[in-house]
């Protein structure tokens, strides 16, 4: 740091050069520092090993996520909220972070997803976090394995469920998918849809899917939504009216 003699002060930047006056009047002159880290200094110093590994771990997640909201896709278009794809890569990455066989910057989300942890992170995944399944439905669902079947025993509409003020009627469905997350493929089964209306009067509901192929991670969805009758016609609410959730998973 160089130090100012003149009959006046100096105050600002000439090029590369900050003039500053101190709070007891002293004038000095000193070099503009170097901000920022250029690529080559990224990717070379070894400061940056932890940044570079997250970076790239989180990559392989991302796109898988795309896939993953994939699975249901035909319930995840009624019902999301604009977090969702975001909220899905921290999901995926959160089950990468089981991956215990491999250092950081080489864990993938297939192992992660080969331990029991990282199935049960994605248990009650929601595809809507402002309808959340336990606030929507008022009681608890029943899923069968082997038959592919979610039941809802004695459901009263109006009770055990949570309607939008406009709300005339409610859409119920349920969704099986065999996700082959190491070879990026899928497949999905969906259930036939159920249409109650709020006045409807108390039973028991199963929604039923076929088998879908392939033996690898089976997901299991579970899909409310709200219409409003307009003539003979129902038109689904809006999506944030809407629950998307994963209510089991397993490997056959």
């Amino acid at each position: 740091m160089a130090k100012v003699t003149a009959p006046f002060l100096l105050k600002g930047t000439i090029n590369d050069i900050n003039f500053v006056i101190t709070a007891d009047g002293e004038n000095y002159a000193r070099m503009k520092g170097k901000t920022g880290v250029t690529s080559h200094e990224f990717k070379n110093n070894p400061v940056f090993d932890r940044i570079r590994n997250q970076g790239q771990e989180f990559g392989h997640c991302v796109k898988k996520a795309s896939q993953f909201r994939q699975l249901a896709g035909r319930f995840n278009i009624l019902a999301k909220d604009g977090s969702v794809a975001g909220r899905t890569n921290k999901l995926l990455f959160e089950i990468l972070q089981e991956d215990i066989t491999q250092p950081q910057g080489k864990r993938t989300l297939i192992e992660g997803l080969k331990t029991r942890e990282g199935k049960q992170c994605l248990l009650r995944f929601e595809s809507n976090k402002l309808r959340p399944l336990d606030k929507v439905l008022k009681m608890e669902e029943q899923y069968n394995l082997e038959n592919k079947t979610v039941t809802l025993t004695d459901l009263i509409a109006k009770k055990h469920l949570d309607w939008p003020e406009e709300a005339t009627h409610v859409h119920l469905s349920s969704a099986t998918a065999n996700w082959d997350f190491e070879n990026d493929s899928f497949d999905s089964c969906y259930s036939d849809e159920i249409i109650l209306t709020k006045e409807s009067e108390k039973q028991t509901l199963i929604l039923q899917t076929n088998k879908p192929m392939g033996n690898h991670l089976y997901l299991i969805f579970l899909f409310i939504g709200f219409a409003k009758q307009e003539r003979k016609k129902y038109k689904m609410l809006h999506r944030k009216n809407n629950t998307t959730t994963i209510i089991a998973c397993y490997t056959p």
